[in-house]
C-alpha cells in the first residue's frame, strides 16, 4: 500500500469519531420520545424504529468501517513488535464489530433477550467495546518506545482504564435503564477521543513514523 494512503487512513480515527456522533444526534432529534440520557445508541437503529436506515448505513456501518481502517494505519505505521501488532488488530476488531453491529439490529428498545439478529448486535458489540478498551491499553505501552508518540503514551493507557471503568457503570445500569445512555456516551467519547487525537498525532509524525526501524 502506497505511503500516503496509509497516511491518511490513520484519519479514519477522526472521519468515524465524528461521523458516528453527527449521525447520533441527527437521529436522536428525529425521534420524539429519545431520551440521550437513558436510551442506548443502539435504539436508534432499531428493527422497526424510524431512524433504523439512516442510523445504521450511514452511522454504524461506515463509521466502523473507518475505526477498523484507522486501526490498519496503526498496524502499518506504528507497530514494532506483538504488543503494539495486538492493539492495532484490536482497534481493527472494534471498527468490524461497529459494523457488524449496524447490519445486525436489535430488537425495538435492545432488551437484553430478543431475537437472534439482536443477540448478534448484543454479542458484536461487547467484542467490539472490550476490544477497543484493551487495543488502547497495549498501543499506549508500546507507543511508551516510540519518540513520536511517547507524550500520549500514558494519556492511551489511562484512556483504557477509564473506558473500562465507564464500561461497567453502563453495565451495572442495565435492568434499571437509569442513565445507560450517558455512561455509553461517555465511553465512547473516552474512545473516540483518543482515536482522534492519536489519528492526528500519526498524520503529522507520519514521515518521522514510517522510517522507524522494524
Amino acid at each position: 500500500m502506497k505511503s500516503n494512503a496509509i497516511r491518511y487512513l490513520a484519519l479514519g480515527g477522526v472521519t468515524g469519531s465524528v461521523l458516528f456522533t453527527s449521525i447520533t444526534i441527527i437521529c436522536a432529534s428525529l425521534q420524539r420520545d429519545y431520551d440521550h440520557l437513558d436510551n442506548f445508541i443502539s435504539e436508534l437503529g432499531a428493527t422497526g424504529a424510524s431512524t433504523e436506515s439512516l442510523m445504521n448505513y450511514l452511522g454504524f456501518i461506515p463509521s466502523g468501517i473507518c475505526f477498523a481502517l484507522f486501526g490498519l494505519a496503526l498496524l502499518l505505521t506504528v507497530s514494532r513488535g506483538l504488543v503494539s501488532r495486538f492493539g492495532s488488530v484490536l482497534f481493527m476488531v472494534f471498527g468490524i464489530g461497529m459494523a457488524l453491529a449496524g447490519m445486525f439490529s436489535c430488537d425495538a428498545g435492545c432488551p437484553p433477550v430478543g431475537s437472534m439478529e439482536s443477540g448478534i448486535h448484543d454479542g458484536v458489540s461487547a467484542i467490539a467495546f472490550m476490544s477497543a478498551i484493551l487495543g488502547t491499553i497495549l498501543l499506549g505501552f508500546s507507543f511508551r518506545k516510540v519518540k513520536e508518540l511517547y507524550s500520549i503514551s500514558l494519556y492511551s493507557i489511562m484512556t483504557g482504564f477509564v473506558a473500562l471503568i465507564l464500561m461497567l457503570v453502563m453495565i451495572s445500569t442495565f435492568e434499571s435503564k437509569d442513565l445507560t445512555g450517558l455512561w455509553q456516551r461517555l465511553f465512547l467519547f473516552t474512545i473516540f477521543l483518543w482515536t482522534i487525537i492519536t489519528g492526528l498525532k500519526i498524520y503529522k509524525n507520519f514521515e518521522r513514523l514510517r522510517t522507524i526501524p522494524e
